[in-house]
């Protein structure tokens, strides 16, 4: 981490991890109904949904209703993000049987994962998806922020399918630290 991304690090105080606190006193801003963002999304243990368009790739995740639309239509990053995006503006490529997803136009107010680590609102996000057979899908996911670290970095993330399990669209958020102190 850069000495910045350091300093926002000691600031958080997250659920789960080393420095874990009662969400009441939490300053994750999961905890307060905000997006989880690219890639912290796939960290939440709950369904989602890919659909597969033409032109598009849609993936649906029951955590908070989220809908993310990767654009495979040739189509340049939106150049007026502004305020910039909690998910950040998603541009896919299919590499043979790889989907590239390119993302950037990210707001600073999530955190990478669980235990707090920051990023920058120059945050850029590469994944790579791909099917690595029948049930399994993989994706390579490279963190490039110069602000917040100073070398890009890759995770993977693996994904079971799940025939069956359906979304539970009744989900919703509310502010964990408010009903914490109820």
């Amino acid at each position: 981490m850069t000495p910045w991304a350091e300093a926002k690090y000691r600031t958080a105080k997250p659920v789960f991890g080393p420095n874990k606190k009662p969400a009441k006193d939490s300053n994750d801003p999961v905890y307060g109904c905000f997006p989880p963002g690219v890639p912290r999304i796939y960290l939440h243990r709950k369904p989602m949904e890919i659909i597969q368009l033409s032109n598009e790739v849609i993936m649906m995740f029951e955590y908070a209703r989220l809908v993310r639309h990767i654009y495979t239509d040739g189509r340049p990053h939106d150049k007026f993000l502004d305020p910039p995006l909690w998910m950040g503006d998603s541009i896919g490529k299919w590499e043979g049987d790889t989907l590239v997803v390119d993302v950037i136009g990210f707001n600073d107010k999530t955190w990478l994962d669980r235990i707090g680590h920051p990023h920058s609102d120059v945050l850029h996000v590469v994944e790579r998806i791909r099917r690595a057979d029948h049930g399994t899908l993989e994706d390579d996911i490279t963190i490039d922020d110069p602000k917040a670290y100073e070398k890009p970095w890759t995770i993977q993330s693996t994904f079971d399918l799940q025939p069956g399990v359906d979304i539970d669209w009744e989900g919703v958020c509310e502010d964990q630290r408010l009903a914490d102190r109820q």
